[in-house]
């Protein structure tokens, strides 16, 4: 009796958890949007918008888009298979040009970030339903600068070195005109 109620018990697990889909397949986006310069609100072209997803503490997928020459993107959905129940995806996406301020602003919290970089307004990628519009501001400093080249190194996982090649290949370009050493995929 014991065996046939834990083995009716994990039918029913199972059978949740995979019916819901979140057992076994995790997705978010697409995140969908516009990036415009801040002071004159002319779309921004060629700036990269890239995301980094992850399951509760392992990676998921990276992937990154360019604006076109509206400023408009669509980053596409990240997504991967997980066995393990109970588990989360979430995303770090950064918008990153040389030359603007990047998002997301830099500090603990969003709004510590606006109050730390005030060349920088704009909405959080809350509502992947939304219309994101990023409105970036020029670095006014060289610290600026270098704060911004620094946060949109999102590479937490050598994964990302291979899936955002866009996005190395700005911050390298930041990184020469900043007179800074490159970055490159860790050695394994």
């Amino acid at each position: 009796m014991k065996k046939l109620c834990l083995a009716i018990t994990f039918f029913l697990l199972t059978t949740t958890n995979v019916l819901s889909a979140d057992f076994l397949y995790h997705s978010d986006g697409p995140y969908r949007g516009k990036v415009v310069d801040l002071e004159t609100g002319e779309p921004v072209e060629g700036a990269v918008v890239a995301a980094e997803w992850t399951l509760t503490h392992r990676f998921c997928d990276a992937k990154e888009t360019v604006t076109d020459k509206n400023g408009e993107f669509i980053l596409p959905k990240g997504s991967c298979f997980s066995f393990w129940p109970f588990t989360e995806i979430s995303a770090e996406v950064v918008v990153f040009k040389p030359g603007y301020l990047g998002y997301p602003p830099l500090g603990s919290t969003f709004e510590e970030g606006k109050a730390r970089m005030p060349g920088f307004t704009g909405h959080e990628f809350q509502n992947k339903k939304e219309y994101n519009i990023m409105k970036l501001g020029k670095p006014k400093t060289r610290m600026e600068r270098e704060l911004t080249y620094s946060h949109a190194q999102i590479f937490t996982f050598d994964e990302c070195y291979d899936k955002l090649p866009v996005l190395l290949k700005l911050i390298n370009e930041e990184a020469r005109s900043l007179g800074l050493g490159e970055i490159g995929r860790p050695e394994k």
